[in-house]
């Protein structure tokens, strides 16, 4: 299992990490069977906010596909984002998810057996 939080995958931390940091998250993250990762954003949002250290749900699919990860979880959404909001993010990395990655949403009260 990985938890990763506040994490921008887009360019807009990129000057501040080595060239080849999304190919070491890639390979730290090989294996793992469930990805915890930070959603907060829709495509066009993570664009406008480049720099603020948050990535777009479809950009977390894209790492769990190449890290070869099953289980997908999406968490850390902005809270401005009413819950049909999230519901439509959550189809969103559902429709970009490879066969064999299951993509869900975190939600209040929710818990996940490990």
């Amino acid at each position: 299992m990985a938890y990763v939080t506040d994490n921008e995958l887009g360019p807009g931390g990129a000057d501040r990490v080595s060239s080849g940091w999304r190919r070491e998250l890639e390979s730290f993250l090989s294996g793992a069977s469930l990805l915890i990762h930070d959603g907060m954003y829709t495509r066009t949002e993570a664009a406008k906010r480049s720099g603020w250290g948050h990535s777009s749900a479809t950009e977390a699919v894209a790492l769990a596909v190449a890290a070869g990860v099953r289980q997908l979880i999406l968490f850390h959404h902005d809270p401005d984002h009413e819950d049909e909001q999230v519901d439509g993010l959550l189809a969103e990395a559902r429709a970009e998810a490879a066969k064999g990655l299951a993509v869900d949403a975190a939600r209040e009260g929710w818990t996940l057996a490990l």
